[in-house]
């Protein structure tokens, strides 16, 4: 399971896009103690916002905490999963 979000800093205007993934919605159902199946029904700005930030942490791509962060981001909107990029953990090493 993936999210492609697409975020719009507030500090320069530049977009980028963060794929949050497994690692991510577990860090979710944990923090708010709800399962990510009732995103289908339940999908909260806030759920989005909480899975940007929880991928761009666990990518390093930030040191600051939640609340810090979503001062910094101007918007959040899903974007397309193809359109993110795949860390090199991420991708299966060749075999043989």
């Amino acid at each position: 399971m993936k999210i492609a979000l697409e975020l719009t800093s507030a500090l320069d205007g530049k977009s980028r896009t963060i794929v949050a993934a497994f690692p991510d919605f577990i860090a979710f159902e944990g923090k708010f103690n709800r399962s990510v199946a009732k995103f289908e029904t339940e999908l909260t700005l806030t759920d989005l916002a909480y899975l940007g930030w929880h991928a761009e942490h666990r990518l390093k791509k930030t040191g600051l905490d939640f609340e810090s962060w979503c001062v910094e981001i101007e918007s959040l909107s899903l974007g397309d999963a193809n359109d993110g990029v795949i860390v090199p953990l991420e991708i299966s090493q060749p075999i043989g």
